[in-house]
């Protein structure tokens, strides 16, 4: 598992993806790592995301982890989502190694399409660049992209973001940080509603 890692070579300037439309298992040579200036990285992510119709991405820890994971263990056999999506995770480099398989196999099984990784959380490569970059290349007119974020300020500076009226942002927010609610959230919803929302019934 580690090799795929290793052959790579993730940088702190980069954003490591998986086609989960191909991944079969730990052996899948469905990654490959994003490098560029930030109108190269959007224009290769919107492309994947174009190709496989994804129209919303969902924050991993404390949005779909919550039912990809039982406290911090992945589940065998996670519930099935609807609606063509992909996962979007912060997880540091020295995790990827540890993790990226796991998570590919989990959100894979529960029917997600997509698993982006960024190394950094905030600044150059960060959550809320990487997801500009991607706004602005979306084709202008077509279906508006929703995002499932738990982290207010992540919200509110993508909100506030050139690009950040082209983006339905949906907070939502984890049991004990009620106090930390988005000023600029599209809407603002617990983790049982958003659960609602996503999950096949």
């Amino acid at each position: 598992m580690g090799k795929i890692f290793e052959n790579l070579e993730i940088t702190n300037r980069c954003v490591v993806v998986c086609d989960l439309n191909e991944w079969r298992d730990t052996h899948s040579a469905t990654w490959e790592v994003i490098k560029g200036t930030e109108d190269e990285v959007g224009e290769m992510l919107a492309n994947i995301l174009s190709n496989s119709e994804i129209d919303r991405i969902d924050d991993f820890g404390g949005v779909c982890k919550t039912f990809l994971c039982e406290k911090e263990e992945y589940l065998i056999n996670p519930p099935k989502i609807r609606g063509a999506a992909g996962v979007f995770s912060f997880t540091p480099k020295k995790r990827i190694s540890l993790e990226g398989m796991e998570m590919a196999r989990v959100a894979s099984m529960s029917g997600y399409k997509l698993l982006i990784l960024t190394v950094q959380k905030h600044g150059k490569f960060g959550k809320v660049w990487v997801l500009s970059a991607l706004l602005k290349a979306l084709k202008p007119g077509g279906r508006r992209l929703t995002y499932y974020e738990d982290t207010n300020s992540v919200i509110d500076e993508l909100k506030e973001s050139e690009w950040g009226e082209v983006v339905n942002a949906v907070h939502v927010q984890a049991p004990g940080f009620e106090e930390y609610v988005s000023e600029r959230a599209d809407r603002v919803i617990s983790q049982d509603s958003y659960r609602d929302e996503v999950l096949a019934q």
